[in-house]
């Protein structure tokens, strides 16, 4: 039988804090990350999966425990997370460069 929906476990808080201006409060626990944490961790997560993928590679070519297809997939898992890297950066530099052009 399934389990319902209910049953999921706990979902993250949602990492951006709410407008104080709507009247919305931050939810109890953790605290609500700010956008430069949200960088920070996504740069972080992406070297880490380009480590990985490199580990993943040199075992592969040394006859490790490592597949060829498994480094193949850790290179196209890390090539994935700095090309969402690379759009984040551009649409940040976007953003910045409107603002600039804001008449005050």
């Amino acid at each position: 039988m399934a389990e319902p929906i209910s049953s999921f476990g706990t979902v993250p808080p949602w990492p951006m804090r709410p407008a104080e201006s709507a009247g919305a409060t931050v939810p109890t626990g953790k605290p609500a990350a700010g956008f430069q944490d949200l960088l920070v961790r996504a740069l972080e997560e992406t070297s880490s999966l380009e480590q990985q993928a490199q580990v993943s590679v040199l075992e592969s070519l040394t006859g490790g425990d490592v597949t060829q297809v498994e480094a193949l997939a850790a290179m196209k898992k890390a090539d994935l997370a700095l090309r969402l890297m690379l759009q984040v950066r551009n649409k940040i530099v976007e953003a910045y460069q409107q603002i600039q052009q804001m008449r005050m």
